[in-house]
């Protein structure tokens, strides 16, 4: 994946977070979507927002390259799909180029299930009480 600078003309990054899953996920991933948009967060969403027509890796590439939060849902059926993985390492590879973070969501796997490039990075329990909470503490700015 080339890296291009990732920031609009003014600097700023497009998205607060885009979120990447597989089709089946789609549910656990709407709830996602729709929390963080309920508290004012911009976001793309992977199959709900991608324009028709265009060449999906450079799509990919720029909304990667244009968010300051990657959620990778991670499921039994995103272990599954080559796409998924590559999408997980093209926002590994993001995060370690250019420190963009990478927020993996768990979906009832135990950590030995876990791409090994992920499990250095703290996850969120989907079915966690306290997902909401975690969520949206995940996407607050560094301080």
């Amino acid at each position: 994946m080339e890296v291009k600078k990732g920031a609009t003309s003014s600097g700023l990054l497009e998205y607060d977070f885009s979120l990447w899953f597989c089709e089946s996920d789609e549910e656990v991933a709407l709830h996602i979507s729709q929390l963080l948009r309920e508290h004012g967060h911009k976001g793309f969403v992977e199959l709900q927002d991608q324009v028709g027509g265009r060449l999906m890796i450079t799509e990919v590439t720029n909304v990667i390259q244009q968010s300051k939060v990657a959620i990778i849902v991670l499921s039994q059926s995103s272990l599954k799909s080559g796409w998924c993985r590559r999408v997980s390492e093209w926002n590994l590879q993001q995060y370690i180029e250019k420190g963009s973070k990478v927020l993996p969501v768990n979906v009832d796997l135990e950590t030995v299930q876990i791409p090994p490039c992920l499990r250095f990075i703290n996850r969120l329990g989907y079915n966690s009480r306290f997902f909401n909470k975690r969520l949206l503490d995940s996407l607050k700015p560094r301080t």
